[in-house]
């Protein structure tokens, strides 16, 4: 069976609610499955997400100046086998944001521009199941010149990311499975921002152009089951920024916010039987928790289809 799945876990499909809802596409940077070599998998990813209560700090409030924050995000990327164990992942998103209330206008444009190459390092048979090891190299840079200091409505963060995730998946034969990853990810400072000076350190002032941004883990696990044609699955994601302040009382939030927030989510995958390699997939999720951070809902579809390159059409591994 020809499978592939563009859709769902980043850097967390909810990533940051507050500055950044990214959809993030899976079979892509955050699971175990991989694209043989000489195929690829191409995918397009459409992704609603909306809050109308926010954490400033740990305390929940509502904005009348904002209203419901929207943000929706249509991303193209494909997922090519370099080999049967090594994947390259590239990945574009379009981004549009909104507010119901007041006079802040919304914004929209290309976002970051990510590439990703993912390894599956072992699979060590236990029995009949089995686990698999892996990880994955990433990398995303801004691609359009967007206004980063404007959240919540900023479409993204104007840092250059590098990241590392460590992964780990369980497969029983019965087809239920559980898996586990954590990802840590280094951002660089960012220079011109459109304010003489920030507050960082809880409170502490800094009179530059020049802003240093924390960098970020996070982590999840999942567990789920999946056979030749249906893939289910549910689990959580917590995000921690390793460092920054809170959002102080009623301003607006900046690139230097200690966002934090666990999120929980549900997926489901379809893999036609004709044509060949077509999937879609559907994931929702909430957040459950959060400081600094947006009570973020969203919902995401993507359509995806594998087909062969230079080598004869395999199934996903």
């Amino acid at each position: 069976m020809h499978r592939c799945t563009f859709l769902f876990l980043r850097r967390v499909l909810c990533s940051l609610p507050l500055i950044t809802a990214s959809g993030v596409l899976a079979q892509a940077p955050t699971d175990m499955q991989f694209v043989p070599s000489g195929n690829i998998c191409v995918g397009v990813t459409g992704n609603y997400s909306f809050w109308d209560h926010y954490w400033e700090g740990d305390t929940l409030r509502i904005n009348g100046n904002v209203g419901t924050v929207s943000r929706l995000q249509a991303m193209g990327g494909f997922n090519l086998g370099l080999h049967d164990r090594i994947n390259l992942i590239v990945m574009l998103p379009y981004v549009r944001t909104q507010a119901s209330q007041g006079t802040l206008n919304g914004q929209h444009g290309f976002s970051d521009l990510s590439l990703n190459v993912k390894a599956n390092y072992a699979q060590l048979a236990l029995g009949r199941s089995s686990l698999l090891i892996g990880g994955n190299v990433g990398c995303a840079l801004p691609v359009s010149d967007y206004l980063v200091d404007f959240m919540p409505l900023s479409i993204g963060g104007g840092t250059v990311n590098l990241s590392y995730r460590q992964m780990l998946k369980f497969k029983l034969a019965t087809g239920f499975y559980a898996d586990a990853k954590a990802n840590y990810t280094w951002r660089s400072n960012i220079k011109n921002v459109h304010r003489g000076g920030f507050y960082y350190d809880h409170g502490n002032a800094y009179y530059t152009d020049e802003v240093y941004v924390p960098n970020t883990l996070d982590y999840a696990g999942a567990i789920g089951y999946q056979s030749n044609r249906l893939l289910a699955e549910i689990g959580l994601t917590v995000f921690n920024t390793l460092g920054g302040s809170d959002i102080r009382t009623w301003d607006v939030p900046f690139v230097t916010v200690n966002s934090d927030f666990t999120t929980g989510y549900g997926r489901i995958d379809y893999y036609f039987a004709k044509p060949r390699g077509l999937n879609f997939s559907l994931v929702g999720g909430q957040t459950l928790s959060g400081r600094n951070a947006g009570k973020s809902t969203y919902v995401a579809l993507s359509l995806n289809y594998l087909f062969a390159l230079w080598a004869q059409p395999k199934p996903v591994q």
